[in-house]
């Protein structure tokens, strides 16, 4: 058959073609009612979210700017920074990590040490603190990883030299009672059972203590924590004149890794209304960047501090509680606490960042 006969002779429809059966109008139009409406509730499947190729706290290969906000921050730049478009087209490189801290305000980056050094574990790194570059130095094998997973490196002598250091392990107390004279007059409703323990009196020193598991009961003035884990220690000033004191957290951000915020209250439980004085990223004074964590490069301040002297005095006898607590957004984490004469409490810091630095230069030329 030519064309042209194709063309005027259509052929047959196949006896097994089955004839069109035309819809009504009125159920067209309403199937195409159902039809308009399930395509504007209709959603496109959101696409899967990519994986980061390796941890932002660690050097790398290039990062995907999708995989995470922080690394589409750092990549692509937020107002107020400059962004480094080369983490995400050719490495992901020591400055890069810097910037997980200062545009996304991640601290753990910085965290140095493993665990507390209170606490049996792994090899502690020698630069985590002052005190654990004294122990290393002590003793080498508490820094060193002997390759056996079925040993702890940073054993139970390596913990019991902390106290060498002049450092007390002391956990603090998870909730404020108002137990060994530490009730604020005006909340004698608020006594606690008296199965619970007290809150560890401290003494004029450092602590390493902990917020890992602890739950919140308190505020500071600011409600930079009040979601967060807090823990209590009750100071007792001498009978007589005390002297101005430093409290402070300093170098706790760079060896832990956890944004911390300090109140002082005139007793349990410890909320605005008797808060004495609070402080969360400290700047004071004429070191206006005392805690900038010693040796760090990093210029943010997460660690807190405050004098308590002049009209903050405490007065001679008075029991104070001191409240430890992380930022609302930070991780809950291990500290260290300082709570020491104003001058000899700079000193002290001074003279840790010079030990630090001491060992380094050995380690250096071996």
């Amino acid at each position: 058959m030519d064309a042209e006969q194709s063309l005027s002779h259509p052929r047959e429809p196949s006896s097994r073609a089955r004839p069109q059966r035309r819809l009504p109008l009125p159920h067209l139009s309403g199937l195409l009612v159902v039809v308009g409406l399930c395509w504007l509730s209709w959603s496109a499947p959101a696409e899967a979210q990519p994986a980061c190729a390796h941890d932002l706290c660690e050097t790398g290969d290039n990062l995907n700017s999708v995989c995470d906000p922080c690394v589409a921050d750092i990549c692509d730049g937020i107002p107020g920074t400059m962004g480094d478009p080369y983490c995400c087209a050719v490495e992901w490189d020591d400055n890069c990590v810097d910037q997980v801290l200062t545009i996304c305000g991640d601290v753990t980056c910085n965290q140095v040490c493993s665990h507390s050094p209170c606490e049996i574990g792994d090899p502690l790194d020698f630069t985590c603190n002052s005190c654990t570059a004294l122990v290393c130095f002590q003793d080498p094998n508490c820094c060193t990883d002997d390759g056996d997973p079925l040993t702890d490196d940073w054993d139970a002598s390596c913990v019991q030299k902390v106290q060498n250091c002049g450092i007390e392990c002391i956990p603090g107390e998870d909730v404020c009672c108002c137990a060994n004279n530490t009730c604020h007059p005006d909340d004698q409703e608020e006594l606690c059972s008296s199965a619970l323990p007290d809150i560890p009196p401290i003494s004029l020193g450092i602590v390493f203590g902990t917020l890992l598991g602890s739950s919140n009961d308190g505020t500071d003035g600011e409600f930079n924590s009040s979601q967060a884990g807090d823990v209590w220690y009750a100071y007792t000033a001498p009978s007589v004149v005390p002297p101005d004191l430093l409290l402070s957290t300093c170098t706790t951000q760079r060896s832990f890794g956890i944004d911390t915020v300090l109140s002082v209250h005139e007793g349990c439980p410890g909320k605005k209304n008797n808060e004495i004085r609070n402080n969360d990223d400290h700047f004071i004074g004429l070191v206006p960047s005392a805690c900038t964590d010693l040796g760090s490069p990093v210029p943010i301040n997460l660690d807190s501090a405050f004098p308590m002297g002049g009209f903050y005095r405490i007065a001679a006898g008075e029991t104070v509680v001191i409240r430890v607590a992380h930022h609302n957004e930070s991780v809950r984490e291990n500290f260290q606490l300082t709570l020491l004469p104003e001058p000899v409490a700079w000193q002290a810091l001074v003279a840790g960042a010079g030990v630090l630095g001491v060992l380094w230069r050995r380690r250096a030329r071996g």
